[in-house]
């Protein structure tokens, strides 16, 4: 699409806006990887800061509400294993993570950050068969929690965790899912 990423919405992507696969979200400038969940970029000042994230079946701590989300922090790769197919972590998550880092430093500066929805997310609010852009949501809290599994060794895990609540004025209203299609074509939006 030809945007150049930063804070914020991008020209010609409004909310609503769905892609196949997670590379078409990296080359519409809305993420900045294809794989990891909180997306960074150079601040004015040259800090990391978070511009957006990807909800898509993370981590159990989690919670999908449509108008606000808590989502965990991240953990490098070593970190985390899967149980039954549900992502868990070995250790407590560090705020000095660059991901983490990046994430609160939006929050200390006031900036929304831009949610992406997968199909693997919360089935009330996530698309079918997809990525699709829900507009902006705020960071209203940040904290460290206790995360709901402990490490394998049986000690509890501490994990970063954000509220973020979404941005008024954003054209989109959530669709039922009986009248999802099946299939997302890109671009394909549903406004007020």
């Amino acid at each position: 699409m030809g945007n150049k990423r930063r804070i914020g919405h991008l020209a010609g992507v409004a909310p609503g806006a769905e892609f196949h696969r997670r590379r078409q979200v990296h080359q519409a400038d809305l993420h900045g990887n294809t794989v990891r969940g909180i997306s960074w970029l150079a601040d004015e000042d040259g800090s990391d800061v978070a511009d957006a994230i990807v909800l898509h079946g993370g981590y159990e701590d989690d919670e999908d509400h449509w108008t606000w989300v808590r989502y965990t922090g991240a953990s490098p790769d070593a970190d985390k294993y899967k149980e039954n197919g549900v992502p868990k972590l070995r250790r407590s998550q560090d705020w000095a993570y660059q991901d983490n880092a990046a994430l609160k430093l939006s929050y200390d500066r006031g900036h929304p950050i831009r949610v992406i929805r997968g199909w693997k997310g919360d089935s009330r609010y996530s698309p079918i068969d997809c990525y699709r852009y829900d507009g902006l949501y705020e960071i209203t809290h940040v904290r460290t929690a206790v995360s709901k599994s402990l490490a394998p060794d049986g000690t509890p895990i501490e994990i970063c965790q954000f509220d973020l609540e979404r941005l008024p004025d954003q054209y989109r209203t959530r669709q039922p899912l009986s009248v999802r299609s099946p299939t997302c074509w890109c671009s394909r939006t549903s406004f007020l």
